[in-house]
């Protein structure tokens, strides 16, 4: 059974024994998001979007409100009547109902005539067409980030996982972040895409599934960093069977991180660029080591 701070210790060592090359692989690692980070984001960004939009929208129907206090009762107040009120600049605007229209006057010689049944039609036209803008847009990005992330930021993220496992052993070499391009390439997309595709689908229920999922499939890059030829299946199974009982644990190590990240964060990211990042990564790699081969020995 592996010890927290053993694994650490182990992938201190090797962080350090390494440490130039370590460091820029943390942050390739950190650049193209460690994994599964385009699948993962579509929701987060989708609603994003989405939600400035309609702040955005309904900024705008604030200030449209401003002919009336109470714009409900204006689109249906009797023909004749009149309202008066004073804008945010102060200026004074008087409005009539005549008939259908509106008829505002802003009291510096502009008078301008508003429908009032096309207020509600034209108001949800507009927003009909700019949700499908949205829509659209982000359905565009998306099929373009999956394709990104599939065919060339999930291969160099196993690259990247390839490099720290060889690194706990000795000096690895920048040339492991190519592996994935040169052996069983296809085979490389296909499992580390659905790897993502589950996540992200667990990760719509309730965020909690998703965080559960990531972990249990927190094995497969360095298992086909060690075996490409292993099947998606193979693949899926093995890291289930290595994270079983070991998902909180694994949990828990990460969190252990968290002071660490504070230190990151007050200086400007310094300190993860050349300390926490690729102590992290490292980290992890002694982690798989732990888990697979039962072998915890912290490097001289």
């Amino acid at each position: 059974m592996w010890k927290r701070k053993d694994v650490k210790a182990k992938g201190k060592a090797s962080f350090k024994a390494n440490f130039w090359k370590c460091v820029a692989t943390a942050l390739i690692l950190a650049v193209i998001g460690g994994g599964s980070g385009s699948f993962s984001s579509v929701g987060s960004s989708f609603s994003s979007a989405t939600r400035n939009y309609k702040e955005s929208y309904e900024e705008n129907e604030r200030d449209y409100s401003s002919y009336s206090s109470d714009r409900e009762a204006l689109l249906e107040s009797d023909d004749g009547r009149s309202f008066s009120f004073t804008t945010d600049d102060g200026s004074e605007v008087n409005v009539q109902v005549k008939g259908d229209e509106l008829i505002v006057d802003a009291g510096n010689g502009n008078v301008e005539s508003v429908d009032r049944k096309g207020i509600e039609g034209a108001g949800a036209a507009i927003v009909g067409i700019v949700f499908l803008i949205v829509a659209v847009v982000v359905i565009v990005a998306m099929a373009i980030g999956f394709v990104f992330d599939a065919f060339l930021i999930n291969p160099i993220e196993l690259g990247c996982r390839r490099f720290f496992r060889k690194n706990l052993d000795e000096p690895a070499s920048l040339s492991n972040l190519m592996f994935a391009f040169d052996n069983h390439y296809k085979n490389i997309v296909k499992t580390m895409f659905f790897r993502d595709l589950y996540i992200a689908l667990w990760s719509l229920l309730f965020i909690i599934p998703g965080i559960i999922k990531k972990y249990e499939y927190k094995m497969i890059p360095y298992l086909l960093s060690e075996n490409p030829d292993m099947t998606k299946e193979e693949a899926f199974a093995e890291s289930k069977k290595l994270m079983t009982g070991n998902k909180w644990k694994a949990f828990v190590l990460d969190l252990s991180f968290i002071l660490w990240d504070f230190a990151s964060m007050f200086t400007c990211g310094l300190a993860g660029i050349f300390y926490v990042n690729p102590y992290k990564q490292s980290t992890d790699a002694a982690l798989y080591e732990a888990i697979k081969y039962g072998t915890v020995e912290a490097a001289n």
